[in-house]
């Protein structure tokens, strides 16, 4: 089988390896498709554990199954997530799925960007989604990203009614417009700095799009006057630029919510002052991933049509050509969701 091996954004290698063999409880998948995450082509977090092989996001059709496998049969379409908890440690029994250690350890092997992969036992039994037939394999790479919107909404605690500014607009951003207007968000507010960006968070549906002023305060001052009120209730950080961070922090309003999505450089940082937080009761958060209750909804707002996941495709690549994938998937220039295709 083909594998991609990974050194770095320019060098992307591809080898021939032996198909593996499912042991026990473990299914064997022959891969379609699989999405090109923006994790995928962070250099800084990559290079150092180089060469591995990526791809979490991956479709494919069921080839093998292994000794003791009752939920799935051989020629199954499914999507597998590439972490799953342990549901019995003190993070699972508090509902943190994702602050699991066996949720960080577990991976499918070698990846999504091999033609064939293994899923461990417990990835096929916690964490293994059938395809409904009219959801394609295309559209099944976006269940993970879908998911981790859908953790980020949860954790931010957003209620029908709640006002909410978005800051970003790449793919997981135009996720976040959809789902939002699904939970029920109608003062939306949208940020974004690239033309062709901000039509398409106007035709994923997004009431209000904005370009922020350079100075945070201006813009409080433009949003608290557009809302009515002291500030957005809930600011979700969907960019992983350190003025995009900055901007945040000012929009919230008192008692409101903002949750980091992005992570810039481990190296950048951001002043935040206490004060502020404390007299006006403002709650930072963040989210990592997402878990298998997650997954499971995004499916369903795929399968439902209430998220268009054909819709944010807009680049497709050969297994060979993974590297210009990710430089694409990093370069920022027109492209929302770019995925590689298996024969």
């Amino acid at each position: 089988m083909k594998v991609a091996v990974y050194h770095n954004n320019h060098d992307v290698r591809i080898e021939d390896r032996p198909i593996p063999k499912p042991n026990h409880g473990e299914i064997l998948v022959k891969t379609k498709a699989c999405g090109v995450c923006v994790a995928d082509t962070m250099e800084w977090y990559l290079s150092p554990r180089a060469p591995l092989t990526l791809g979490h996001e991956p479709s494919g059709i069921i080839e093998k199954i292994g000794t003791g496998v009752t939920l799935f049969k051989r020629g199954d379409r499914v999507a597998v997530h590439h972490h799953v908890p342990c549901l019995i440690c003190e993070h699972c029994r508090q509902g943190n799925f994702t602050m699991c250690s066996l949720f960080r350890k577990t991976h499918i092997h070698p990846g999504g960007f091999s033609e064939y992969f293994i899923a461990s036992a417990i990835h096929a039994e916690r964490d293994t989604h059938l395809l409904p037939n009219h959801v394609s394999f295309e559209e099944g790479t976006l269940i993970e990203p879908l998911a981790c919107v859908i953790h980020a909404i949860k954790k931010a605690g957003i209620q029908a009614g709640d006002s909410v500014a978005l800051i970003g607009t790449g793919a997981m951003g135009l996720m976040f417009i959809q789902s939002l207007l699904y939970w029920g968000v109608r003062k939306l507010i949208v940020y974004e700095i690239l033309d062709w960006r901000i039509e398409k968070a106007k035709d994923f549906g997004a009431p209000t799009v904005l370009i922020p002023h350079e100075d945070p305060d201006e813009e409080a001052a433009r949003l608290q006057d557009l809302l009515k009120s002291n500030g957005a209730d809930k600011v979700i950080i969907a960019a992983k630029d350190i003025s995009a961070m900055n901007l945040g922090l000012r929009l919230a309003n008192k008692g409101g919510t903002v949750l980091f999505f992005a992570t810039p450089h481990p190296d950048k940082f951001i002043k935040v002052y206490p004060s502020d937080i404390f007299f006006n009761e403002i709650t930072i958060t963040s989210t990592y991933s997402a878990d298998h209750l997650d997954t499971r909804m995004a499916l369903d707002l795929i399968a439902s049509g209430d998220v268009s996941a054909k819709k944010l495709i807009s680049h497709r690549y050969p297994l060979k050509s993974l590297s210009d994938a990710i430089l694409q998937t990093a370069s920022r220039q027109q492209s929302l969701k770019c995925i590689v295709e298996f024969d």
